[in-house]
């Protein structure tokens, strides 16, 4: 089988590489996650490893070339011998390409690289809407490979005139989801990807030949694979090991699941975030209960005095300043950073719920859906002075009025967070509602 080698993205904005040096040599057998090359942009270099077993053919850079992202640069083959022009990866005649609809003229957006043998990686979402304008550093979509969940930023300013692939979809990389033009258009494109479509060129790049040289920004290379589940290994994984995501293992681990039960169905790996639903649905069939629920579970709760006078005046200062900002957005950014870099948050106040996406800066954590990281149970302005609530599905905080101070609950099991980790969550959380400056800075 044909896996193509293409220059990877190291940035997110970043057009070119410069190929540093290659490892092996042309015609040279090679092995899954060896060392192909080293690969330089104005930010970072890397080593970048070989995605299957076979031979190195069809090298076309050499060291010291500067080139595009996404262009292919040799080919991994079951023999020594370069394919056929026009062969693809099942070693059939490649048939014509099947014609795409007509697309807006701009900068494409390609699915980058973010792991050094990834080959595909699947969109968990877009943060803009078909026709909006975004600046260079808005974050356009988030990206998750087996290893990662990333924020890619726009990289251009512009307007989002096509969207070329929807959330869930797994997409190789390399190829074309998205289209950024510098004028509105009237009529964006909004799709699901299509492995059969042709990425469109850019604006100032016009469509050429399909080739082994051509970038992957401009034509579609007729080897990608046809079908977007090409990642999704079906062989078995390493004799005990279960391939899955950082997400999904931490998803899994609030839940109480065990991974190995998706694995014993026959579900193929690696698996993603996307497959929680299966692994409950696994969970239920063995006849588990979640281990927050078992009897027997060790509990944790902690407790953290604060003095509410900062927080009612950040939040003040926040609400009139910041235009997406609420108490409870704000004490849920507090939360998500002090539980990790970004986190869902649940707001349970009054009788009333909202989830958010909590990240470090206020004006980004907004209302998403999905199951929480953390829960808050925020009863400043209840009777209630004290609270040592249950812990869920998820680490749960409760927030009282005690006095002058507010008292600060954490619950929760082992199978959540060990006793440690949830004394440094707690301990970050403490400090950021004694002195709500410090999540600024």
């Amino acid at each position: 089988m044909r896996h193509d080698i293409i220059m990877p993205a190291l940035g997110m904005a970043q057009d070119t590489g410069t190929l540093l040096a290659w490892h092996k040599s042309e015609g040279e057998a090679v092995t899954q996650g060896e060392t192909l090359f080293e690969v330089e942009t104005d930010k970072s270099t890397m080593e970048v490893e070989a995605p299957a077993s076979g031979f190195l053919v069809s090298v076309s850079a050499r060291d010291g070339d500067e080139i595009p992202v996404g262009q292919v640069i040799a080919i991994i083959s079951d023999t020594a011998d370069a394919p056929a022009p026009g062969e693809t990866a099942d070693k059939e005649p490649v048939e014509a390409a099947q014609k795409p609809d007509s697309l807006p003229t701009g900068k494409p957006i390609i699915m980058p690289v973010l792991g050094m043998s990834q080959d595909s990686g699947v969109l968990v979402g877009w943060n803009k809407e078909p026709g909006d304008a975004v600046k260079q550093d808005d974050i356009l979509f988030e990206v998750e490979t087996d290893k990662s969940v990333v924020e890619v930023p726009a990289g251009v300013d512009g307007y989002l005139a096509a969207r070329l692939a929807a959330a869930g979809d797994d997409v190789p990389t390399g190829e074309t989801i998205a289209i950024i033009s510098e004028d509105p258009v009237s009529d964006p494109v909004d799709r699901a990807y299509s492995s059969s479509a042709v990425p469109a060129a850019s604006a100032d790049q016009p469509s050429v030949e399909v080739s082994e040289k051509a970038p992957a920004t401009t034509v579609a290379e007729p080897a990608a694979p046809k079908q977007p589940e090409v990642s999704r290994r079906r062989e078995p994984a390493p004799e005990g090991k279960v391939l899955a995501s950082p997400k999904l293992k931490r998803l899994a681990h609030q839940a109480g699941y065990d991974l190995a039960h998706l694995a014993a169905t026959g579900h193929p790996q690696p698996f993603h975030a996307r497959d929680f639903e299966a692994l409950r649905q696994a969970h239920e069939t063995a006849g588990k209960r979640s281990e927050f629920a078992a009897p027997g579970a060790v509990i944790t709760r902690l407790s953290a005095r604060v003095s509410p006078v900062a927080l009612d005046a950040f939040l003040d200062w926040a609400t009139g300043h910041i235009e997406s900002a609420s108490d409870a957005s704000v004490i849920a950014a507090f939360a998500g950073a002090s539980l990790a870099d970004q986190a869902t948050v649940r707001i349970d106040r009054r009788g009333t719920s909202e989830t958010y996406s909590a990240r470090q800066r206020l004006s980004e954590t907004v209302a998403t859906e999905g199951e929480p990281d953390v829960i808050i149970h925020d009863l400043r302005g209840t009777f209630i002075s004290s609270a040592e609530l249950p812990p869920e599905s998820a680490p749960v905080i409760a927030i009282v009025s005690s006095g002058d101070e507010l008292m600060l609950t954490l619950t929760c099991t082992n199978a959540l967070l060990a006793g440690k980790d949830a004394a440094v969550v707690l301990d970050n959380f403490a400090g950021r509602m004694a002195d709500p400056l410090r999540h600024l800075f």
